[in-house]
């Protein structure tokens, strides 16, 4: 059983990737605080990795450049100098690319934030709980926060910093193939691929970067088989270019009060670009940087209508393939062992080593009947069920104290990041950083836009923490 002063903190925080141990590392630095006030509950052995870079996989990459994973506010190239400090560089040589363009390893990004918040663990300012969280609720003005293993932590904040909700089958595949034993829905999960033979065919559901991830993933293992991607839409992730490029285009003044005239503006800075020998890539790396301003800019409906309308082609061009991945998949596509379809699915077989499926090709309507030894779901995130993927969360929900937001992408929050409730109130004591806050800020995926956010929030709740009981240490 846990002692009072174990039991107690000041903030609790939910999720201990990126964004969480961000927060946690942002809040610790901020002030003085007294042993294990701050509590980050994350069932994975380290902080600062979570879903995206939990991985030991080589052939997965940062799809972005070292030098722009600004991770560490006030320090935009702390990433870039450990690579090359701790030897990360010398030992993965691959990754230098072009004119010299670093693509680093996950992994080792992994490394780095663990590195980061390892001396705050050492030092009890963070205390890291290694438990999922199954339930939260109001104890009076605070939270108590039950862990999948008992523990109870009683707090005056929490900060909700999960990640995404996994993918979720399609209806028809989901009845098919549910349970089916070459049927994987998590291709995240260590080792989900190791079972795929060299030579066996495998079907692709989804064709952006997580499909990607998959197609590198089992190169790198050896895999010469045939691979069809398959999407909707059937538009596939652009790849990186070399160099330094410098963000071009103006989105913000005067302010995009439509997606029409947003889209407009975005074919004319394109064009401009080009002509002054820039590619289309410097104009989407200023959508990335106005990226907030343009989404809080536009009125609900026309947020709705670009998520409508425009959202897959944005995708594709604003989360690129590392240029390593590209180079992979040329030849595969060239020799036809990567196949892409844009379609849909109207027919699938299960039997016991063999997976028949019937696709509905664009443009022309034709169908073709293929038969797969595997199927691999790689469609991205299910944000519709980003409270129904956890318990806790439910809860809340029931409480009223969280809400979806008005597009479907994560949890409603107010510009301060304040969690809203059922009855569209802000609900004192709860924060939620990193992706699931998108709804509110737009931009919201990208390391260095959730660095920004989390500092916010830790300036947020370093200031309203220092009007109650003591915080810091006194000397």
């Amino acid at each position: 059983m846990l002692s009072a002063h174990d039991g107690s903190c000041r903030v609790a925080i939910i999720g201990g990737g990126f964004a969480g141990a961000s927060l946690a590392r942002q809040l610790a630095i901020g002030a003085k605080w007294d042993d294990h006030q701050i509590a980050v509950f994350e069932p994975r052995a380290s902080l600062g990795a979570g879903l995206a870079y939990d991985t030991a996989d080589p052939a997965l990459r940062l799809n972005v450049e070292a030098s722009r994973m600004r991770a560490i506010p006030g320090e935009p190239d702390a990433f870039a100098r450990w690579l090359e400090t701790s030897g990360a560089n010398e030992a993965d040589p691959d990754a230098r690319v072009g004119s010299g363009g670093i693509y680093a390893r996950r992994s080792a990004f992994a490394r780095f934030m663990a590195e980061r918040m390892q001396p705050f663990i050492d030092r009890g300012i963070v205390r890291h709980v290694r438990e999922r969280v199954e339930r939260i609720a109001r104890s009076g003005s605070r939270w108590c926060v039950t862990g999948s293993r008992g523990t109870e932590i009683v707090a005056d904040i929490v900060v909700i910093a999960t990640s995404h909700p996994k993918p979720k089958a399609p209806g028809m595949i989901a009845l098919a193939l549910n349970g089916h034993p070459r049927f994987i829905t998590d291709p995240s999960r260590t080792d989900a691929l190791a079972y795929i033979r060299p030579g066996e065919r495998v079907f692709i559901l989804g064709a952006g970067l997580t499909a990607f991830d998959v197609i590198a993933s089992l190169r790198n293992r050896g895999h010469d088989g045939a691979i069809v991607a398959f999407s909707r839409s059937g538009l596939l992730p652009q790849p990186q270019v070399g160099g330094t490029l410098a963000p071009t285009g103006n989105f913000v003044v005067p302010p995009a009060t439509s997606v029409r005239n947003l889209l407009r503006r975005v074919r004319v800075a394109i064009a401009d670009a080009q002509r002054s020998g820039l590619p289309w890539q410097s104009v989407f790396d200023a959508l990335r940087q106005q990226g907030q301003t343009i989404w809080q800019t536009l009125p609900h409906q026309e947020q709705a209508r670009l998520l409508r309308h425009l959202r897959r082609r944005f995708e594709t061009h604003r989360y690129r393939m590392p240029p390593q991945v590209a180079d992979l998949i040329r030849p595969d596509i060239r020799d036809g062992r990567l196949l892409t379809r844009a379609g849909r699915v109207c027919r699938v077989e299960r039997a016991p080593h063999a997976i028949s499926i019937d696709l509905i090709v664009k443009p022309d309507g034709v169908v073709e009947r293929q038969s797969f030894q595997w199927v691999v779901m790689a469609t991205g995130p299910d944000h519709t069920a980003a409270i129904g993927s956890q318990p806790y969360l439910a809860e809340l929900n029931r409480q009223n104290f969280v809400k979806t937001d008005g597009h479907g992408l994560g949890l409603a929050c107010d510009r301060e990041s304040r969690a809203i409730g059922v009855d569209g109130h802000a609900t004192e004591g709860l924060f939620i950083a990193g992706p699931l806050a998108r709804g509110t800020f737009g931009e919201l995926t990208g390391v260095p836009e959730i660095a920004v956010q989390c500092e916010q929030i830790a300036r947020q709740i370093i200031e309203g923490v220092k009007g109650r009981r003591p915080m810091m240490h006194h000397s």
